[in-house]
């Protein structure tokens, strides 16, 4: 039914609002969070956010009102055609580090100290059930030199991780010179057709409702090639909504891996310098909770076979969960899944209706049980555990104003005692861990052990954004005071990070900025340095 005003005399119609939304948001981006907010409000509609980044025929389904939000420049009509082709904005931004390398959660980039400049553009397409998103980037890191935590190594070996220099593929600086790259970026070609979806993509998965913290796959690293296939949107299955995906790609490494050659295990398996990926996602939205979903994620590495891919490794995601049960892998024939390098994860997120808050929590593992009663005793053997929550403040057509929190913990606990540890994100078979080119593809807070948190204010105006924020990070733990009965007060390499950021909107274009001091306590090369971080970036929209 048409709303109807008097003005002056005889009744008109008014129209109802258009309903707008992005052509494209990438996964851990500012428009990723806004849309978040406004989907508590019930702006947008009921949708799982645990399985992004979301594809052009999705974003319709994210649609808001064009005159109940703050930020209308750059959306368009969800009733668009189904023939369609709109160029991306294109952006430049230029990050510096005073002392140290500092930045997480954007993709390919790495920032290193010194300056970083970066460009990326392109554009979304539809043609009928087709369509394609193309946003490559390209960025030059300066890469000034800065004390290195001694690894032990030598040769190019002494970029390595500082305290996993062999069994994680994570570099504290990528060479002695400058470092660039053109990547392919946020890259998705899919077809959506009777309900289901596939296609071929390089851009990063955001899995789980963590929104910074992200165990398993988030924004912090390069995407990787990969070929997908689930469901195009959730299907009803009569107690609830059901969203899959489920994928097969391929991972490389840096130049600076712990893996210089090719080690072979038998005569068809290999641990070479790239690793076949697979995994899969799912998300239930229970019947009669509104606001509900939750859901279990799992990823694979795997050494990549010299004679072409197996056919088990196609189905590997979906393989035994207690390791009694797996299958040995060939050319491990003494450790079962003894190749595999595994995580898994449970969530859950709700969003309690039009309140404008919503909770959610992670629990990963990084190994799996080897049977009944060891998970039952001990649950907490490698395990991660993830919690957040986000709460508009207030909100009308001009403004948006909002808090939120999360953590992860994967600190060293009190299992080490009586039972040895698997480090997180690392890997000592498949030595380049749970990396995509030199970069952890979960949570950026740490390898081996560590934790982060962050707290946070944001508020959207039509003429932008601005954001402060805390982060605390646990990127290393040393010592094992319950070996040595030792106590070591600087075994926690901590970080603080107290940062302001802001966007200024114009009509086709914004200018960003940043400024965030960061004081790390317990660095190994100084024993309390500070950085400043600091980014400037230029966007125009076609």
């Amino acid at each position: 039914m048409c709303a109807v005003v008097l003005i002056g005399g005889p009744l008109r119609s008014q129209a109802p609002a258009p309903i707008v939304a992005p052509p494209f948001v990438a996964v851990g981006s500012e428009e990723d969070s806004y849309l978040r907010y406004l989907q508590t409000t019930g702006l947008v509609a009921d949708y799982p956010w645990s399985i992004r980044g979301f594809s052009p025929h999705e974003m319709e389904r994210l649609g808001v009102p064009l005159a109940a939000q703050p930020w209308s420049d750059g959306m368009y009509p969800t009733t668009a055609p189904q023939i369609y082709f709109r160029a991306l904005p294109i952006g430049t931004t230029i990050r510096l580090n005073t002392t140290y390398p500092y930045g997480s959660n954007d993709g390919a980039i790495w920032a290193g100290r010194g300056f970083t400049t970066s460009i990326e553009g392109g554009f979304v397409l539809k043609l009928g059930p087709i369509s394609g998103v193309i946003n490559p980037v390209a960025f030059r890191a300066q890469n000034r030199s800065f004390g290195l935590i001694p690894n032990g190594q030598t040769g190019s070996h002494v970029f390595a991780d500082g305290e996993f220099p062999v069994q994680v593929d994570r570099p504290q600086r990528f060479g002695s010179g400058p470092y660039s790259r053109l990547d392919p970026g946020q890259s998705t070609i899919r077809v959506d057709l009777l309900g289901m979806a596939g296609g071929v993509s390089t851009a990063d998965m955001g899995w789980g409702p963590m929104q910074y913290y992200e165990y398993i796959t988030g924004a912090n690293a390069p995407g990787f090639p990969h070929v997908f296939f689930g469901t195009g949107a959730p299907v009803n299955i009569g107690i609830g909504r059901l969203h899959t995906q489920a994928f097969w790609g391929r991972i490389d490494q840096s130049g600076f891996s712990p893996v210089t050659g090719t080690t072979y295990y038998s005569s068809l398996l290999e641990t070479g310098t790239r690793r076949f990926a697979t995994g899969v996602v799912g998300v239930f939205e229970p019947r009669g909770i509104d606001g509900l979903e939750v859901g279990v994620g799992r990823f694979f590495h795997e050494p990549w076979p010299r004679e072409g891919i197996p056919r088990s490794y196609l189905t590997k995601a979906f393989s035994a969960i207690l390791k009694k049960n797996v299958t040995s892998t060939p050319g491990f024939p003494d450790e079962r899944g003894g190749g595999d390098n595994q995580l898994a994860s449970a969530f859950a997120r709700w969003v309690l209706p039009h309140s404008g808050f919503e909770v959610y929590t992670e629990y990963g593992r990084e190994d799996h049980n080897f049977n009944l009663r060891d998970f039952v005793e001990e649950p907490d053997h490698a395990r991660t555990l993830g919690l957040g929550a986000r709460k508009v403040i207030s909100s009308d057509s001009l403004h948006v104003s909002a808090i939120r929190a999360e953590m992860i913990d994967y600190e060293l606990q009190t299992l080490a005692r009586n039972r040895g540890e698997g480090g997180i994100y690392i890997h000592s078979i498949l030595a380049q861990g749970h990396t995509s080119i030199g970069q952890v593809i979960g949570a950026d807070a740490g390898v081996g052990t560590g934790g982060g948190s962050t707290v946070a204010w944001d508020r959207f105006t039509r003429d932008g954004s601005i954001s402060v924020s805390w982060t605390r990070t646990v990127r290393q733990q040393t010592g094992l005071y319950y070996l040595t009965g030792v106590t070591n007060p600087t075994a926690n390499d901590v970080l603080h990070a107290f940062g302001v950021e802001g966007v200024r909107r114009f009509s086709r274009g914004e200018v960003g900025w940043g400024l965030t001091a960061v004081r790390e306590f317990n660095r190994w090369f100084d024993p309390h340095p500070w950085n400043l971080n600091s980014t400037f970036s230029l966007i125009h929209r076609f």
